[in-house]
């Protein structure tokens, strides 16, 4: 009975000492097809100045990867940091590694969305920031209706986001899905012609056309400004004095 009791006894001492060295649980916020996640401790490393790098598409569509370039950028520019601007991104990475680095870096963000701690320090200290934002393209489609098909074209976008310190830390994190309409299409209606410029195909005649990128990646990209990690704010208590 007593070998029971220490038996017991040292159980439950070790339940308390692994809940004491676990983690305090991430701070999750789901919302209409977004999930975000950030580190429960943020406060205790801020980052002042962020570089994004280039997203990571699985196509290299680089007009796809302006194009979430420059909404993300649109969106987070009012986040209270200061962002490196893209154009100090892409010479920076030029001058520290050129295609070769901006291909490698591409590669492993397509795995895994963030850089790891191999990584970060030496993308942060090329492109002089405190924290890299990255961004992966999971999905960039627009479904037209053909001639004689009745119903709504759609575009889709998903995005997986990932921002991390110097040291490869995580510090937040988003994962966004969006799907916008367009207007009601009949089966009868009279196609003219079709119009290509890019990855926006639209039809020319009575036939719906899918809303454009910027228009689902802008609706994504509003949604991340609330949840996106603000700047410490500057001691004003006197405390240091």
């Amino acid at each position: 009975m007593l070998h029971s009791r220490i038996v017991l006894l040292a159980v439950a001492l070790a339940a308390v000492a692994l809940a004491a060295a676990s983690p305090a649980p991430a701070a999750v916020k789901k919302g209409l097809g977004d999930t975000f996640w950030t580190a429960p401790d943020i406060a205790k490393y801020p980052a002042t100045t962020i570089a994004m790098l280039p997203p990571a598409t699985y196509d290299g569509n680089i007009e796809a990867r302006n194009l979430v370039e420059s909404a993300v950028g649109q969106a987070l520019k009012g986040s209270g940091h200061r962002w490196v601007s893209p154009f100090l991104v892409k010479d920076y990475l030029s001058k520290a590694g050129g295609d070769s680095l901006t291909k490698a870096l591409r590669d492993k963000l397509l795995k895994n969305p963030r850089l790891d701690s191999l990584d970060a320090p030496f993308v942060c200290h090329a492109l002089r920031a405190r924290a890299v934002l990255t961004v992966r393209v999971d999905e960039m489609e627009r479904r037209e209706l053909e001639a004689g098909q009745s119903g709504h074209p759609t575009t889709t976008v998903q995005l997986h986001a990932a921002l991390v310190d110097s040291t490869g830390r995580l510090l937040w994190t988003a994962s966004s899905n969006e799907t916008l309409e367009g207007e009601q299409q009949d089966a009868d209606a009279n196609v003219i012609g079709v119009k290509a410029s890019g990855l926006n195909t639209q039809g020319v005649g009575n036939t719906t056309t899918a809303p454009p990128y910027q228009e689902v990646l802008l609706k994504i990209c509003q949604r991340w400004v609330e949840p996106f990690p603000k700047p410490a704010r500057p001691d004003s208590s006197g405390a240091g004095k």
